[in-house]
């Protein structure tokens, strides 16, 4: 599990020196993310609005409720173990972590 946080980290970082997170940012990938949810009803879709809302209120306050959406920070944290980008092939647009897809 910890090997799996370090990655998480290690990979959010380099996501975020790629693409600077602001209150916009966050605020869109939340309401992106809830709108697949709403969609497509699942834990997983459920996990990933709860990271997304984490994030956006760890941009506002400092407080990184991300951490609290497990399954979101296992698969990024995976994803970044196995191919060094968070971001899975479908939604890459190959600009992600300096990463060609």
């Amino acid at each position: 599990m910890f090997e799996i946080l370090k990655h998480y980290r290690t990979g959010m970082a380099a996501y975020d020196r790629c693409h600077l997170p602001t209150i916009r940012s966050q605020w869109s990938a939340f309401m992106a993310e809830l709108k697949e949810f709403i969609a497509e009803p699942s834990l997983d879709e459920a996990s990933d609005v709860l990271h997304s809302f984490g994030r956006l209120v760890w941009k506002l306050t400092g407080i990184p409720l991300q951490w609290l959406a497990y399954p979101t920070v296992r698969k990024h944290g995976e994803r970044f173990a196995e191919t060094g980008c968070i971001r899975s092939r479908r939604n890459c647009k190959g600009r992600c972590c300096d990463r060609d897809y």
